[in-house]
């Protein structure tokens, strides 16, 4: 059996030594990972997802001459299809009346992001949002590089508990060209597009934030924040929220019945399309995503990190490291964990070792 970062052995699989959950046999006594990102199908292969992700954006800060260059965190929200409930998220947050009327506390987490009047709510215009968020982003990238053309990004996508999408960007552009973060903040929020299927004008919400900050201040903050919605991604959406069937299960199902009835092309006819976008609430963009090296531009990683050169890092040490056959102390399932997420940090050092670190 060929032992690299993508395989396993039969009897690897632990829950002491976090061992992927749910390998699959590609051919006789030869296990894969099954590459999950999400977090309660396969603790294992999303941790090693959300790392891999977050290097690549440590990467793109800390790992080359950041003096040349303005850093920005810009946020962009979906429209409004309808008013929900607001319900707090922590005990001590301020007291506010929700437009029912009442006061809900966090023991009301089950109507957080549930329309106040579904019957009114536009499930079918949010849907084909979430379908058509991927090619607005697309048209919001290239107007900020048309103004600025330097611009290098890292983009989080996520999900909220009303069932829509919104981003969390890291957008890096040349001193010589930075604009201030308020002009930026309101290029990329007045962006629009016209939708392939339909033709439908969609653009972002009014709700929008862009803040610059400095890499060697609080640039580790940022970073930190954007790790910390790698978390929310590895989750199945909204679902993994929910503690039963309560009214969030409800509008969600109407999401997915909008979703399923709603064409994902020209040519889709729903009820017979087998595209993922009809059980994702109408989402088909990537989940994250970075600008990459092209022969003008240096993409997003200083170092050209990338989650390919990742595996290739960790393959590499595991054929060198499992040259001769493992001991009885020191079983290949346990070698192969420890070199897939315990020794994948010093790899993602060794590429920025390259072009040297700034602080």
């Amino acid at each position: 059996m060929r032992a690299d970062e993508e395989t396993l052995e039969r009897d690897a699989e632990s829950h002491s030594t976090g061992q992927c959950s749910r390998p699959y046999e590609v051919q006789p006594d030869l296990f894969i990972r099954c590459k999950s990102r999400v977090k309660s199908k396969c603790p294992s292969c999303a941790e090693l997802y959300r790392g891999d992700w977050a290097a690549i954006a440590r990467s793109g800060v800390f790992d080359g001459p950041v003096q040349n260059f303005r850093f920005y965190l810009l946020t962009l929200t979906a429209p409004s299809f309808g008013r929900v409930h607001r319900v707090p998220r922590s005990p001590d947050a301020p007291a506010r009346a929700c437009g029912c009327g009442l006061v809900h506390t966090v023991a009301d987490s089950g109507l957080r992001g549930v329309p106040l009047d579904a019957d009114a709510y536009d499930y079918a215009g949010q849907v084909a949002w979430n379908r058509d968020s991927g090619l607005l982003w697309d048209r919001t990238r290239r107007r900020i590089r048309d103004r600025w053309d330097s611009t290098e990004f890292f983009i989080v996508r996520e999900w909220q508990e009303r069932g829509v999408l919104h981003v969390h960007v890291l957008l890096r552009i040349s001193r010589a060209e930075s604009p201030d973060a308020a002009v930026l903040g309101e290029a990329a929020r007045t962006a629009v597009a016209a939708s392939r299927v339909d033709g439908t004008i969609v653009g972002w919400g009014d709700q929008s934030q862009c803040d610059a900050f400095r890499a060697d201040g609080d640039g580790a903050r940022t970073i930190w924040y954007l790790s910390k919605a790698l978390n929310y991604v590895m989750k199945d959406t909204a679902r993994a929220e929910l503690g039963g069937r309560n009214r969030a299960w409800a509008h969600l199902a109407r999401l997915e019945a909008a979703a399923r009835s709603m064409r994902c092309s020209v040519d889709c006819v729903p009820r017979a399309c087998s595209s993922r976008v009809h059980s994702s609430y109408g989402a088909r963009s990537h989940v994250v995503s970075a600008s990459r090296r092209t022969q003008h531009r240096t993409g997003w990683s200083f170092t050209g990190l990338t989650r390919t050169v990742q595996r290739r890092l960790r393959k590499e040490w595991i054929d060198s490291n499992l040259a001769s056959p493992p001991s009885r102390e020191d079983p290949i399932g346990v070698h192969v964990q420890w070199a897939e997420e315990r020794l994948a940090a010093r790899y993602r050092r060794a590429m920025g070792a390259r072009t040297g670190r700034v602080p």
